[in-house]
Formats: C-alpha cells, sequence, structure tokens
C-alpha cells in the first residue's frame, strides 16, 4: 500500500470519523452479558462552544470508553445537551431587542417557541466541535434536558419530593440578580474582587444618646432593613451593651437591640455589624437564631421600598442613588464616623454581569438535610471515591454545611413548575393538569386552577441525569443495564453544584449511587498560571489548535501536560507541535515499514521464541510493560503517565532504536513478524488517544475487523519477556550513546570513520548491532570482563590519525588567535582604565577559558596515536 509522504491530519480526520460515525461504531446495546463500562457525558449548554477545559475534562472520558470497548466491556458514552435556561433565554432576548420587541410583548407562549427555534437552528454547535475534536460518544442517544422524555422525568421527581414533604414554599433568603429578573443558583454567582468604601457609622443608644456603638458597612442603603446590632459574646468591649437598644440613623430613629452571636467576626470594622436579616446571608442566619423580624427593603428592581419597614425619604429610589443620599445625611448628621478604602469581593451573576441582592422571597425549596447524609456517609465509607482526594473534602465540607436548595427559577424558558393554585392560593401539585383538576375537585371542589408561573433551577433537571437519559421512571433496560455508571468526569468547580446532588438524588430514587469515582481534571490556565480569558488575550480556541496540529496533536499535546494530582494545566502550545512531530515520526515508520521486502504477516503470527534476535526480544519485553504501564496508568486516571508511556515507547524505543536495529537484519525472516504484531499492538495501545492516525495506520497493516476501534486491547500474555536479552540491548543502547558522545568529543561527523575494537566476548549480534548503531566498523579485541556490562565498557574506538590531527591542529591554531586577541585587549590600559569592572572581568574570565581550551586540544593533539580512546 502507497502512503503519502507527509501525514496530513486534514484529509484523514473527517472522512475518519464520517466514516466511524455512519457505521455506527459509537453506538452499543445494552448487554448483561458483559460488564458495563457507561460514562455519562456532563451535557454542555446548548448555546456552549468549545473551549480547552473541554479537552482536558471531555478527552479522557473519550479515552476511557475506547479503551474499556477494547477491552470487551459493555462500553458506552451517553451524550446530551442542557437547555441552559438563563444563558439561553438571555440570548433570545437579545435577539428580540435588535427586532425592538421584549420578552412581555411576546407574551410566555410565543417566547418559549423562539427559544425552541433557537436551540434547534443555533444551539448544539459544541456537538459539531466535539466530532472535530474526535470525541465519539454515543450520538444516536445524545439526549436534550427538555426533550420531552427527560421533562417527563423531572415532573416526576418534583411530585415525588413532594407528596414525601421533601418540597416546600417558602420565604426565605435566595440570590436575586435585578438585571435578570430571577433567583439564580450559587454557581451562576461569580465572585469578583472589587475596591469599595468601608463606612464606620454611629448608632446611638436610645436611654444615653450621647453614647454611640459604630458599625462598619459596605452596603449603607441596607441600613434601612436593620434590626439589630450583633457583637461577638466573647468581646469584652461591647460586653456591657449587649440587651440595650440603639436607634436607626439617619432621620429614622427607630430602637433595634444589641444582641451576641459567635458568627460576628471581632477582627472586621469595629468588632460590631449591623444585621438585615432579608439581605444579607450571615444576617440571615443571626435573624433566624435570635427570632428576629426581617423586613425587605429592595424590590425585585433593587429600588427601595417601605412595603414591609418605613424606608423615610428614601423610598422608590435605586440602591445606588439611596447609598449616596444616606450617606450624605449621615455625614450632615454627624453619624459618618469615617470612610476607609476596602477590597471587596462582591456577588455578580454570572449571566448578566449585575451585582446579585440576596432577598428574602417566595420560592421553592427542597429540604436538603435528610437528603445528604446518605451521601455523607456513602463518602465516610469509601463507597464514593474522589480524584484527587482533595475533593471530597469540599464535597464533604458543603453537605455538612448544606442549606435548603432554592429550585424555583422567575425564567420562562425551562422546565415550568408542575404546580397549580386553587383560588385561594393553596399548591396542587401534579404531572399534568389533568391529574391537578382532579385533584382540586376532590380536595378543594374546584377546577379553577392557575398555574405557578415559574420554573425549575437547570440543577434540578441535570440532578437525575445519570438515570433519567437511561428511560426513568421507566424500567428500560438501559436503566437496568447501565445504572450505576462507573465514573463521572467534571470540573472541580461544581463538585457541589452538581455531583452532591446527582449522588443525593440517586441513592434516594435508585437506591444506588450513580457513580463510584468521580475524577476531577485539572484545570486549564496559560503559560503564566492566569486564567484564560478574551479580556487577556490568553484565550486559546481547541479548534484552531485541531485545524493547524490535528486532532490526535490536540489530544495529546494535552493529556501529556496532565498529572494526577496537579491543580493545575499550565497550558503550552508547543505539546501540541510537538505531538504533531510525534505523528509525524509514526507516519515515517509506517512508510518504512511497507517498504519491507520480505512484508507483513498476519498481526498476531510471531516467530518461534529461538529465532528472535535480542533486538526483537528487547521490544517485545518492552510492549509487554507499557501494555501494563498504561493500563495501571488508566485504572487510576492517571491519563499523563498513560501518554508519556506511549510517547517513549513508540518515539524512542519502536521507531529510534527498534526500527533502526532492523536495518541490519535484512536476511532475517523474525523482522517482519516481530514489526507487524508490534506495531499493530502499539496502534492499538495509542488508539484511545489518538484515535486518527492510529485508524490510518491500521487499516495500512495486517488486522482484524473493521476498524481499530472495535479491535481487541492488546493482551500482555501474548507477548513474550526475554528480561535477560531485553537487559543485554539495552547494555548495547548505553555503549552506542557512549561512542555517539565520544564522536562528538572528538568533532567527528557520523559518517566520518571510526572502528571499533570490541572485546571477543561481545555475541555477535550485539557486536553488529553496536557498530551498527555508531556507524564503526567492527574488529574483534581480546576478551574483557565477566559481564556483557564490562565487556562493552572496555571496547575502544579509533579514528584515522590524519583526520584527527588535521582537526585539532586546526582548533588549536583558532585557539590560538583568540588567546592573543584577549591578551592584546586586556593589556590596553585605556580599556582597562575606561571598560566598567564587570566588562573586564568577563573579558579576563573569557581568556582563561579559551587558555585551558587550549591547553587540553594541545594535550591531546601532542599524544594521538593510531587509537583513541
Amino acid at each position: 500500500m502507497d502512503l503519502p509522504k507527509q501525514y496530513d491530519p486534514s484529509t484523514v480526520e473527517e472522512r475518519l470519523y464520517r466514516r466511524w460515525e455512519e457505521n455506527g461504531y459509537f453506538h452499543e446495546e445494552p448487554d448483561p452479558a458483559r460488564p458495563p463500562f457507561i460514562i455519562c457525558m456532563p451535557p454542555p449548554n446548548v448555546t456552549g462552544r468549545a473551549h480547552l477545559g473541554h479537552g482536558s475534562t471531555y478527552t479522557p472520558m473519550d479515552v476511557l470508553v475506547r479503551y474499556h470497548r477494547m477491552r470487551g466491556n459493555n462500553a458506552d458514552w451517553l451524550p446530551g445537551l442542557d437547555h441552559a435556561a438563563i444563558a439561553t433565554e438571555a440570548v433570545v432576548i437579545k435577539d428580540l431587542a435588535r427586532e425592538g420587541i421584549s420578552r412581555e410583548d411576546l407574551g410566555r407562549e410565543r417566547f418559549v417557541e423562539r427559544a425552541w427555534d433557537w436551540s434547534r437552528t443555533y444551539g448544539g454547535a459544541i456537538e459539531s466541535q466535539f466530532r472535530v475534536l474526535g470525541f465519539g460518544p454515543d450520538w444516536d442517544r445524545s439526549r436534550f434536558t427538555m426533550d420531552e422524555g427527560l421533562s417527563a422525568a423531572v415532573r416526576s421527581l418534583f411530585v415525588r419530593l413532594y407528596r414525601e414533604g421533601r418540597i416546600y414554599r417558602g420565604r426565605r433568603l435566595v440570590n436575586w440578580d435585578p438585571r435578570g429578573q430571577t433567583t439564580v443558583s450559587d454557581a451562576e454567582v461569580d465572585r469578583v474582587d472589587r475596591d469599595a468604601t468601608l463606612w464606620h457609622v454611629a448608632y446611638p443608644l436610645r436611654d444615653d444618646p450621647r453614647r454611640s456603638i459604630v458599625v462598619a458597612t459596605t452596603r449603607p442603603e441596607t441600613i434601612l432593613g436593620d434590626v439589630a446590632i450583633a457583637v461577638h459574646p466573647d468581646d469584652e468591649r461591647y460586653a456591657g451593651l449587649v440587651g440595650s437598644h440603639v436607634l436607626v440613623p439617619p432621620l429614622l430613629e427607630r430602637a433595634i437591640p444589641i444582641v451576641a452571636d459567635a458568627a460576628v467576626d471581632r477582627s472586621f470594622g469595629t468588632g460590631a455589624v449591623k444585621v438585615t436579616p432579608a439581605h444579607d446571608a450571615t444576617d440571615y442566619d443571626i435573624g433566624t437564631r435570635h427570632n428576629l423580624p426581617m423586613p425587605s427593603i429592595l424590590d425585585q428592581q433593587a429600588r427601595i421600598t417601605g412595603a414591609e419597614i418605613a424606608v423615610g425619604p428614601y423610598d422608590g429610589m435605586d440602591r445606588y442613588e439611596a447609598r449616596k443620599r444616606i450617606v450624605e445625611d449621615l455625614r450632615r448628621d454627624g453619624r459618618l464616623v469615617k470612610e476607609e478604602a476596602h477590597r471587596m469581593s462582591l456577588g455578580v451573576s454570572e449571566r448578566t454581569g449585575d451585582t446579585i441582592e440576596p432577598m428574602l422571597s417566595l420560592q421553592w425549596f427542597v429540604r436538603m438535610e435528610e437528603l445528604a447524609k446518605p451521601a455523607l456517609d456513602a463518602y465516610h465509607s469509601g463507597k464514593l471515591r474522589f480524584i484527587p482526594e482533595r475533593y471530597g473534602r469540599t464535597y464533604e465540607q458543603w453537605l455538612e454545611n448544606i442549606r435548603d436548595w432554592n429550585i424555583s427559577r422567575q425564567l420562562w424558558w425551562g422546565h415550568r413548575l408542575p404546580v397549580w393554585y386553587a383560588p385561594d392560593g393553596a399548591p396542587v401539585v401534579a404531572e399534568t393538569e389533568e391529574e391537578a383538576r382532579e385533584i382540586a375537585l376532590r380536595d378543594f371542589g374546584t377546577d379553577v386552577l392557575v398555574r405557578d408561573p415559574d420554573t425549575l433551577d437547570t440543577w434540578f433537571s441535570s440532578g437525575i441525569w445519570p438515570f433519567s437519559i437511561l428511560g426513568w421512571p421507566e424500567s428500560t433496560t438501559e436503566l437496568q443495564c447501565w445504572y450505576p455508571s462507573q465514573v463521572l468526569i467534571t470540573g472541580g468547580d461544581i463538585v457541589f453544584l452538581w455531583v452532591a446532588r446527582m449522588v443525593m438524588l440517586g441513592l434516594h430514587v435508585m437506591g444506588e449511587l450513580p457513580f463510584p469515582d468521580v475524577f476531577v481534571p485539572p484545570m486549564v490556565f496559560d503559560a503564566q498560571g492566569r486564567k484564560m480569558s478574551k479580556s487577556l488575550g490568553n484565550a486559546i480556541d481547541p479548534m484552531e489548535l485541531a485545524k493547524q496540529y490535528g486532532a490526535d496533536a490536540f489530544r495529546m499535546g494535552i493529556l501529556r501536560q496532565m498529572r494526577l494530582e496537579g491543580q493545575e494545566i499550565r497550558f503550552v502550545e508547543s505539546r501540541c507541535e510537538e505531538a504533531r512531530n510525534f505523528n509525524n515520526k509514526i507516519w515515517n515508520a509506517m512508510r518504512y515499514v511497507l517498504t519491507l521486502a520480505e512484508g507483513l504477516p498476519g498481526a498476531r503470527i510471531l516467530p518461534k521464541t529461538q529465532s528472535l534476535t535480542i533486538a526483537d526480544r528487547w521490544i517485545l519485553t518492552r510492549l509487554h510493560d507499557t501494555i501494563l504501564a498504561v493500563e495501571s496508568a488508566y485504572d487510576r486516571y492517571d491519563f499523563g503517565s498513560a501518554a508519556d508511556a506511549l510517547w517513549r515507547f513508540v518515539w524512542y524505543e519502536f521507531c529510534d532504536w527498534y526500527l533502526e536495529a532492523t536495518k541490519i537484519e535484512n536476511n532475517l525472516p523474525t523482522r517482519g513478524a516481530v514489526l507487524s504484531f508490534v506495531w499493530n499492538n502499539a496502534m492499538r495501545l495509542l488508539h484511545p488517544i489518538e484515535p486518527f492516525i492510529t485508524e490510518e495506520v491500521w487499516l495500512a497493516i495486517p488486522h482484524d475487523g473493521k476498524t481499530i476501534m472495535t479491535a481487541a486491547w492488546p493482551d500482555p500474555e501474548e507477548v513474550p519477556v526475554d528480561r535477560d536479552a531485553a537487559a543485554a540491548f539495552e547494555s548495547v543502547q548505553r555503549a552506542a550513546e557512549r561512542l555517539r558522545n565520544l564522536r562528538a568529543e572528538m568533532g567527528l561527523q557520523p559518517r566520518e570513520p571510526l572502528t571499533l575494537e570490541t572485546p571477543a566476548n561481545v555475541p555477535a549480534q550485539a557486536a553488529a548491532l553496536l557498530g551498527h548503531f555508531a556507524a564503526a566498523s567492527v574488529e574483534a579485541a581480546p576478551a574483557a570482563g565477566d559481564t556483557l556490562e564490562d565487556a562493552l565498557a572496555a571496547l575502544r574506538a579509533r579514528a584515522p590519525r590524519e583526520l584527527l590531527e588535521g582537526r585539532y591542529t586546526k582548533e588549536v591554531t583558532r585557539l590560538a588567535g583568540e588567546v592573543e586577541r584577549l591578551e592584546r585587549k586586556l593589556s590596553n590600559e585605556a580599556f582597562v582604565a575606561k571598560a566598567a569592572p564587570d566588562v573586564v572581568a568577563k573579558e579576563r574570565a573569557k581568556l582563561e577559558g579559551y587558555r585551558l581550551e587550549q591547553k587540553s586540544v594541545q594535550s591531546a593533539l601532542d599524544a594521538l596515536t593510531d587509537s583513541v580512546a
């Protein structure tokens, strides 16, 4: 078979991927007779585009599924897309704004239709990008979280949890996005450091207005909602004030108590804090413990409102306008003690960029404490494992401090709550409107119902992903065979937001963990350790890398930078360039293998052991050890070590040493058979990481089956091992490297003549190999030493005297000229007087170096004889 001179991934990758997909090679059916290996793809947002983080997270999934498929497991990678409620709604609203239309102008029904149209037309581009990167999930089983089947599963879960008493409606503190007009989860809140001001405000004591307690705050507008001042119970500064009252400034003069609470940080500000339970999480907890009132002073547009408590002249103002006015009034009344610059972490909506307001709101919640206990027990018992382990501590800490989960969102795109309300406001929860009317008639004597307008938090549908995509609540064959999956691979930033919720819901609904292992790959940063972003100009598009170097090179490039315990990848693009060179090395090796005059026999046909050369025995031993090393690395999720082991075997051991060894064995019948066997196994070993080039090579050599994807994983038991022969070959390698260094020291080019005086006790095969590797002729010499290593250490090399004499003479002359030039320069008093001391010192050091080098070469020239050791 004739192969092109150069490997061009652009002519290979698209063609092969189309072949794989058209032939259904990614698809699998449940088979109880084989061990399952299932990975549920973390569903990327329908609005998403591939980035380097997908490379480090999704490439390992593809690698593992390909690996386990080759091992004969019932392996499948289940893909899907998340409807990304906030992101999709924002995109559609922007599109409407360009047309001069608002969401409200369109109405809910038409808006949802528009969101569906957008999702079908523009969404899911990331799936095409995944194909370019060689990712091979079972596309026939791809799911969308808004599919009817998954939507039915979401409704079923909501109704079940509600009827169990685990879902309730209540007024609690939530993250409110004033611009997006919805609650958002912690995952959708970015913490950003910003410059701010810390205002110190004096609250006068009610019973003695001449005295006051000073409180520091970054949000003066929330003074309007203060219901207490809190101090630490052990803070002696305020011990005598606990139980007394202060007046809320400015203008309001409302009396509030001073309470003691251990949540107060004595080192912040003055050690006394204002308590506004309706607008701060810590304050909410303090308010709950002390049974304090919780009035809201902000409406959904983040404007001051006096609906629940008197707010004086600030009613109706925007939060920032009110802040400014309140500071002015505090300053006027002498209540502003001081202002100081302050750096603070601020919660910002990931989608709209607006500052999040903690706010009391009537929402739907899931009670989490009882769900969390079995999930914690699973981790503590070792049934649930995190790799690296530090993420287990993140999981543990969140579950131990868990709060009830706000699951309602004020959006139109998403799973609408299966909740209706009777005329008196009583909720009716049912999977369908028909069922809701039946319940309402039975319980309330009416079927007049109003549907709750809210939708569910996207994480609610994501939390049942491992079993909803298998057909739950129906008892499907997939659910019976493929739940639980074997490993979850996901980012460390959503361990508590997604992983913990899947574990809790999996245990509660299915009675079993959704996966035993959670592998968290390192995050990807630039070479300087910075997060990649468009604003910094350091973002790298994986699609561009795949286009420039090939998808295989991108995959190998990023995996080689992964380390099992590493917290980050400092991505260096040159690794992709190196991987492209690696693939060119494979291609050139393939072209050489196909030119063998004897041809290639069947891939599993090996000559009898006694006819194998020491080079054959060495490469087979190395193949055996590499198989075991790669298997071990995959089994412990150490993808960087697997990539390094394969790189070393293919590039250095097979291409650089073994192929070179075969060039002196033209008449040996073992060559073609061993090459065919080893090369076939090497491509199968490499396939999970580099699927395209391995398929192209595999199709060109003797093989079984139609695709390398379904070929058997190499079996180390089929590979003969000869440790003694391997050690002998490695002794030859070390000797060859010494001789190559000697050539460099003597200034001999690779093809200039060199003769080896080889002790007679060096076996003929080893001597021939050594001569070939060192590009030298071999002459017999007396035996030396007791071992091959000793004998090789005693060999001598010589080059023609006239060649070395001319070269040494020329070098001595050159060095003498350098010495003379520097001696003249340094004897010039004007130079020494005017030049900087460090310049003079450097010149003296160079002179000394040239003198020593001249002496060394002159000694070699003087000692030159017919042989050179």
